[in-house]
C-alpha cells in the first residue's frame, strides 16, 4: 500500500511539473532552432546572391575582353585586329619584324587586361597545334586540348566561347606544380575554313582565387564554409577536399536559386545557393546545423544540469517530507484500521498536531467510539427482542386448535346436511393450511394453485356466480417453486375491481410457463379495466382499500419479487377501460434443488 502511494506521488509529480517543464523547454528549443535555421538561410541566400552576381559581373568582364580579342583593332597600325596580327606574325621571317610586331600585340592584350591582376597567361594555338604565349608561367603544350572532352563539343556545335572554370596547370606543361586555373576558350572563326597556319583557339587563364576577392568582405557564417561548382558538379572554388558531401547533394540544386538540408555521416549541413547566370555555376554556402547549434546547445545542457539538480534537490525534500507528514502517518492508520477487523476497539492513536491528518486521527478515535456505543445499543436491543418475542410465543393462538375446530364445523355440516357450508369449511382449512405452513417463504406452483382455488371458492359463496377462475400449467412449469402469495392478490384485484354488469360473467385466467430461465405468470380478466392513474395506484401505494383476505396489496406483490430476485424481476399492468386487465409476473426459474431444508432460496 505503501509504495502504491509513493508510486502515485512520483506519477502526479512527473505529469505535473517536470514532464510539461520539459515538453515546453523542448518546444522553445526546437523554436529557436528553426528561427536560427530561417535567419541564417535568409541571410545566406542574400549573400550568395550578391556574390553570384558579383562572379557574374566579372565573368561577363572577362568574356567580354576574351571576344574583343578577335575583334578589336590595333591602337598602333591600322585596323588589323588582335588575331589578324598573330597570324601575320606566322608568316614574317625578319626577326627584327617580328619582334615589333609582338611587341604591338602585347600592348594591346597589356591594354585590354590592364583591369585585372589575376591573368596567368593568354595561349594562341594555330591549327597545326604551334602557338604563340603571353604572360605563360610554363611552357604550352596544345595537343591535350585536342583530346579534351570540352573542346570537341565547341568544335562539334561551332560554339564561339566557353568558361570552362578550374582545370589543372599540369594538363598543359610538363612542370606538374599542381597549380589550377580558371580558363576561358575562344574558337576563332569558323573552325572548318580556318588554314593550319592561322590562330583556331584562344586560350585564357586567371588565377584560381581570382573570386575570391568577389566575397572577401562579405560577412558569411562563422561556422559555414563557401565553395563554387560547375553545372556538372566539377569545383570551380574550394580551399580544401571537404566539398565532396556538397557535390553528392548537387542534384538537388535543380533551381536558379533556394536551400536545402542535407545529412552527411552524423551531421546536418544547410546549404543555400544562388546560380551564377552567365555559367550556371553554383555558389553554394555550407554551414553545419551542428556548429550552427552550438551555442545554443551549450546553454541548453547548462539549463538542463541545473534543471537536474534543482529538481533533484526539491525531489528529495518534497518526498521526505511526504513520508514523514503523511505516508508514515496514513500507513499506521491503515494498520490500526486492520486491527479493527478483529474486533479489538480498545486502542487509541496518539498523533500531535493540528494538520489534516492529526484531524483524521481524531476523526478516527471518535468513530472508534461511537462504534463501540452502536455494539453496546445492539447487544442490548438484541436482548430486548429476544424478550419480545418469547412474550409473543406465549400469546400466540395455536393454528392445529384452529384448524381442529373448522374440522369439527365441517363434519356438523355433513351432519345436518348444510354442504355449501361444508365447501366453504374445507376450503378455508385448505387455505389457512397453506398460509400457515412453517415449510419456508416458497411454495410449488401446484400448491399455489391449490391455495388459490380454495381462495375463489370462498369468494363464489360470496360472489355467487359473477366469476370464474380457469387455472393452467404447463407442464414444463409444474416443477417450478415461487414465493408464497404472489397469485392470490392478483385474482383478488380482478375480483373486486374487474366486476362491473351484474349480468355479465367475469373470467379470471390464471397461466403458468416457463420462458428459458424465466418463469412467466399471468393473470387476465375480461372485466372492467383500469385507468393508467388506477394503475399506479395500485403500484406505488401499499396501503390498499379493500385488499381482503391477507391484507397483501399489488405493491407488496412487486416490491417483495424485487426485493427477493432484484430489479429486472417484478410485475406488469396492462390494462384500458372496458377492455379487461393482463397482470403479468416475471420471477426466475426455481426448482426444488436450489430451496434449503429450512425452505429458503440457496444462493
Amino acid at each position: 500500500m505503501k509504495k502504491w502511494v509513493i508510486v502515485k506521488f512520483v506519477t502526479i509529480f512527473l505529469i505535473f511539473i517536470p514532464i510539461p517543464l520539459i515538453l515546453s523547454g523542448v518546444y522553445i528549443y526546437r523554436n529557436e532552432v528553426n528561427t536560427l535555421i530561417t535567419n541564417n538561410t535568409n541571410k545566406n541566400l542574400q549573400l550568395t546572391e550578391q556574390i553570384a552576381k558579383k562572379i557574374d559581373d566579372n565573368i561577363l568582364r572577362h568574356i567580354l575582353t576574351a571576344s574583343s580579342i578577335t575583334n578589336e583593332n590595333s591602337t598602333y597600325n591600322g585596323p588589323k585586329s588582335i588575331i589578324d596580327r598573330v597570324n601575320i606574325l606566322r608568316t614574317l621571317t625578319n626577326e627584327a619584324d617580328r619582334l615589333a610586331l609582338r611587341q604591338q600585340i602585347d600592348s594591346d592584350l597589356n591594354y585590354l587586361f590592364n583591369y585585372t591582376i589575376d591573368l596567368t597567361g593568354i595561349t594562341f594555338v594555330y591549327k597545326d597545334n604551334q602557338y604563340y604565349s603571353f604572360h605563360n608561367r610554363y611552357a604550352f603544350e596544345p595537343s591535350p586540348i585536342k583530346l579534351s572532352s570540352w573542346y570537341q563539343e565547341m568544335v562539334r556545335h561551332n560554339e564561339h566561347l566557353r568558361v570552362l572554370g578550374k582545370v589543372n596547370d599540369s594538363l598543359f606543361t610538363n612542370v606538374h606544380s599542381g597549380e589550377q586555373s580558371l580558363a576561358i576558350a575562344t574558337l576563332v572563326y569558323n573552325h572548318q575554313y580556318t588554314e593550319d597556319n592561322e590562330v583556331e583557339l584562344v586560350f585564357i587563364t586567371f588565377k584560381d582565387t581570382a573570386f575570391e576577392k568577389e566575397f572577401f568582405g562579405l560577412q558569411l557564417s562563422q561556422v559555414g564554409r563557401l565553395d563554387i561548382l560547375s553545372e556538372s558538379g566539377d569545383i570551380v572554388y574550394s580551399k580544401d577536399d571537404l566539398v565532396e558531401p556538397i557535390k553528392k547533394s548537387m542534384h538537388f540544386f535543380t533551381n536558379n536559386y533556394g536551400w536545402q538540408i542535407y545529412k552527411s555521416n552524423k551531421d546536418q549541413l544547410l546549404m543555400t545557393y544562388y546560380t551564377v547566370p552567365s555559367t550556371r555555376w553554383k555558389v553554394i554556402n555550407t554551414t553545419s546545423l551542428n556548429e550552427l547549434t552550438q551555442n545554443i546547445n551549450q546553454v541548453i545542457s547548462v539549463v538542463v544540469t541545473a534543471f537536474s539538480f534543482i529538481l533533484l534537490v526539491f525531489m528529495i525534500v518534497f518526498f521526505t517530507s511526504i513520508y514523514r507528514t503523511l505516508l508514515r502517518p496514513i500507513h499506521k492508520l491503515i494498520h490500526h484500521m486492520s486491527s479493527l477487523e478483529e474486533n479489538n476497539f480498545k486502542g487509541r492513536l496518539q498523533l500531535s498536531g493540528y494538520d489534516e491528518v492529526a484531524k483524521l486521527y481524531k476523526k478516527f478515535n471518535k468513530m472508534v467510539e461511537h462504534i463501540n456505543l452502536l455494539i453496546l445499543r445492539i447487544d442490548l436491543e438484541k436482548d430486548e427482542k429476544l424478550q419480545l418475542e418469547l412474550q409473543a410465543l406465549q400469546y400466540q393462538v395455536n393454528p392445529h386448535f384452529l384448524l381442529n375446530t373448522l374440522n369439527s364445523i365441517s363434519m356438523m355440516a355433513d351432519f345436518y346436511g348444510a354442504q355449501h357450508i361444508k365447501k366453504m369449511t374445507a376450503s378455508l382449512s385448505t387455505l389457512l393450511v397453506n398460509t400457515l405452513s412453517k415449510g419456508g417463504m416458497y411454495t410449488s406452483i401446484e400448491e399455489e394453485f391449490n391455495t388459490l382455488s380454495s381462495y375463489a371458492d370462498i369468494m363464489k359463496l360470496r360472489y355467487g356466480d359473477r366469476f370464474e377462475v380457469i387455472l393452467a400449467i404447463e407442464p414444463s412449469a409444474q416443477e417450478l417453486y415461487i414465493l408464497r402469495l404472489l397469485l392470490q392478490p392478483l385474482v383478488e384485484n380482478s375480483i373486486l375491481h374487474g366486476m362491473g354488469d351484474i349480468y355479465k360473467k367475469l373470467n379470471i385466467h390464471v397461466n403458468a410457463k416457463r420462458n428459458g430461465p424465466y418463469l412467466e405468470l399471468s393473470v387476465n380478466d375480461d372485466g372492467v379495466g383500469m385507468t393508467k392513474s388506477q394503475i399506479e395506484t395500485l403500484l406505488k401505494h401499499h396501503n390498499e382499500k379493500n385488499s381482503g383476505f391477507n391484507h397483501i396489496g399489488i405493491h407488496n406483490v412487486n416490491k417483495r419479487i424485487k426485493l427477493n430476485f432484484g430489479e429486472e424481476y417484478g410485475l406488469e399492468i396492462y390494462s384500458d377501460e372496458e377492455s379487461g386487465t393482463q397482470m403479468k409476473l416475471i420471477l426466475p426459474a426455481i426448482t426444488r434443488d436450489m430451496i434449503t431444508s429450512e425452505g429458503d432460496l440457496n444462493v
